[in-house]
């Protein structure tokens, strides 16, 4: 269907439906991108956009239920209203022409996503679970 209508609107030479990709081919992808777009109506958590900021690739999302919850607006990428074209195309110039605010949403995108990391997240349970043997 989505190739049906890239023929139809005349970008097919423009667009690459690739299909599966590993994990590995995944995250270089994202690593080269300068931004990454998640338009969806709704999802379960955006773990695409943390998966992003984590390689420093900035993400301009919908503001919708799940998506919101992991993009700083304005801190580790952009939140747009969903279906809004023309907001979703000034965050979009934004991010590709201005390399000062481009390189600071990298920035706060690496560290949020560091708040994400297994192994911190492991800990602090540790953490949790030691307090919780000690007081009970």
């Amino acid at each position: 269907e989505l190739k049906k209508l890239a023929a139809e609107l005349k970008i097919q030479d423009s667009v690459k439906f690739t299909g599966y990709v590993s994990t590995e081919e995944k995250v270089e992808r994202l690593r080269k991108s300068h931004v990454a777009v998640l338009p969806s109506l709704k999802e379960g958590w955006g773990l695409t956009n943390i998966e992003a900021n984590s390689v420093g690739t900035t993400v301009v999302a919908a503001n919708s239920p799940g998506l919101r919850d992991s993009v700083k607006d304005n801190e580790t990428g952009f939140l747009y209203e969903y279906g809004n074209v023309n907001e979703l195309s000034e965050k979009l110039i934004s991010v590709l022409t201005d390399e000062i605010l481009r390189k600071r949403l990298e920035q706060g995108g690496l560290e949020w996503a560091e708040r994400f990391n297994w192994d911190n997240a492991a800990q602090k349970f540790n953490k949790l679970i030691e307090k919780v043997v000690r007081e009970y």
